[in-house]
């Protein structure tokens, strides 16, 4: 495994400077550490962590919040705590967490844990711009099928024939054919 930009969370120091040399020894680098959710935020946006790991229980926002937030700024986050309810697990699930480790913390289950969740956020990335791009493709297919229907209602024209000229005009002025479709579609708007 590559070694990753890591922020840690944890408002124990001991805690801290464990989880830290656990990271440093096998080659993860340490962006930065803090020990409250409102520092996490501030530390994230500054240092584009590729990962945080984060204690649940700290003073103001608690981690599962902050987990909350990171997720909407596409960072992973494993939960480090020595809270195993299955109350508490299941928010962190409801939070996009990506790990969960129950303190007192072991070298391999903490790097363990980071290499699977790292591979899971990856997979996660990718079916997201996957899902994108259908999107995209399913919108401009909507867009080419309207450019088709005005042109075929204007002309008096077959939809083959109609579509033969939507590919007549993306040559012409060598453009998309999504997009010499919508400069029809906003003609007609």
């Amino acid at each position: 495994m590559k070694p990753l930009s890591i922020l840690i969370v944890e408002d124990e120091i001991l805690i801290r400077v464990d989880i830290r040399e656990i990271l440093e020894q096998v080659g993860h680098i340490v962006c930065g550490e803090c020990g409250s959710g409102t520092q996490a935020i501030k530390l994230a946006k500054q240092t584009q962590p590729e990962m945080v790991i984060m204690d649940i229980t700290m003073p103001g926002l608690d981690g599962l919040e902050t987990a909350q937030i990171m997720h909407t700024l596409n960072i992973p986050v494993i939960m480090v705590t020595a809270n195993s309810q299955p109350k508490m697990i299941q928010r962190a699930e409801n939070v996009h967490v990506y790990g969960y480790v129950i303190k007192p913390i072991s070298e391999q289950n903490l790097i363990a844990t980071i290499q699977i969740a790292f591979a899971r956020w990856k997979d996660m990335c990718s079916v997201h711009k996957e899902l994108d791009k259908i999107k995209e493709d399913l919108e401009n297919q909507k867009i080419i099928g309207k450019a088709r229907s005005i042109i075929q209602d204007r002309l008096g024209i077959s939809a083959q024939q109609a579509h033969k000229r939507l590919l007549q005009e993306a040559m012409k002025y060598q453009m998309a054919l999504a997009e010499i479709a919508k400069k029809i579609v906003q003609k007609i708007k």
